[in-house]
């Protein structure tokens, strides 16, 4: 009789936690870390791309000030330093043929 109740305490404890943890809401997906890992990679890339925009029009400038002084576009990016640009900053495309600074895609 004394492991009857043994048993039947431990299957209510058992049922009552099973309750218990079902009422405990799923975690939302931006709260795990594979979600907050994400959306750290996703934060990056859009700072990379807001701060390669920022850079188009200041290289801009500088390839349109080459030309200006010297009659003729700049073969690279790099031609511009130290002159015009201390350094050129990355995410950067340029077309030599046109003058175009764009950002990197």
């Amino acid at each position: 009789m004394n492991k009857l109740i043994w048993v039947l305490g431990l299957l209510a404890l058992g049922g009552g936690a099973y309750f218990l943890w079902k009422q405990i809401p799923d975690t939302p997906k931006d709260a795990t870390l594979t979600g907050y890992t994400q959306t750290l990679h996703n934060d990056e890339v859009r700072a990379q791309v807001v701060a390669g925009s920022a850079n188009v029009g200041t290289m801009q400038q500088a390839v349109n000030k080459y030309k200006d002084d010297k009659g003729t576009l700049p073969s690279s990016l790099q031609d511009l330093v130290p002159t015009y640009m201390d350094h050129v900053p990355g995410g950067l495309q340029y077309d030599s043929t046109t003058g175009i600074v764009s950002a990197a895609q």
